[in-house]
């Protein structure tokens, strides 16, 4: 990259007719979900809740892709539906920090869906399907980058992914709420079991980004692992979710 924006090099186009010979399509989102041009989505993403946004928007404008960098963050947000204006405040604080993906937990919105925001965002959610407004994931799109969206998966109350169409790779994102620290061993067995499945799932030649709480507490000696952890934690220990 320069000064932000990718740079086309003979590499970057070697890299290119690459992923084109292995299924990875750069042009039309809308193709990648059929069954003859995308190899990898049948075989790879298995659920049967696999749902795409819009395919008629995606196949009206086929280069739908990402263009530019992308701002992102995570946010647990406590609850969505505790009052009215919660979904508002959300949208507000998009718009404010100009974010193009938000992982967001502990939504306590049940089932799954889809939802449009004041702003012109995009929020999917994944709960829980017995009705019970707890635990709860969600990921929004900004306006900006909507269309790009091929497809989502709701995993669970606590994992949901996300597929986009990016010019150079395809990124693949999951966001996700883990247990906290005093759940069981049981639960949290369960959790990153689930996990470690979902990833396993998602196409090898994307771009992963992983968003959400994790519930984890990591100490601020960073020795073992400079170059993933930095030096301003507030503990002294970590805890059993951070060493999982």
């Amino acid at each position: 990259r320069k000064n932000g924006n990718w740079c086309v090099t003979p590499t970057s186009r070697t890299g290119d007719a690459s992923m084109k010979a292995k299924g990875q399509s750069l042009r039309d989102p809308y193709r990648q979900m059929g069954k003859g041009s995308a190899r990898h989505h049948t075989s790879v993403i298995s659920s049967e809740y696999i749902t795409q946004l819009d395919p008629v928007e995606n196949k009206i404008n086929p280069n739908s892709f990402l263009k530019h960098g992308l701002t992102f963050g995570t946010w647990n947000v406590l609850s969505l539906v505790s009052s009215s204006s919660q979904l508002f405040q959300l949208s507000q604080c998009i718009t404010q920090y100009r974010l193009d993906l938000l992982g967001i937990t502990e939504t306590h919105i049940p089932g799954t869906g889809t939802e449009l925001l004041e702003n012109g965002s995009v929020l999917i959610y994944s709960g829980r399907v017995d009705s019970v407004k707890r635990q709860g994931v969600g990921l929004s799109l900004s306006k900006r980058i909507k269309n790009s969206l091929i497809s989502y998966v709701p995993v669970s109350e606590r994992i949901l992914t996300a597929r986009l169409h990016s010019k150079q790779l395809n990124i693949s994102v999951v966001v996700v709420y883990a247990p906290t620290e005093g759940a069981s061993d049981a639960d949290k067995d369960t959790f990153y079991q689930q996990l470690s499945s979902t990833f396993d799932e998602l196409p090898r030649h994307d771009l992963k980004l992983l968003l959400g709480d994790l519930n984890a507490q990591i100490t601020s000696d960073n020795s073992t692992c400079p170059s993933t952890i930095g030096k301003h934690s507030l503990h002294s220990s970590s805890n059993d979710n951070t060493l999982r």
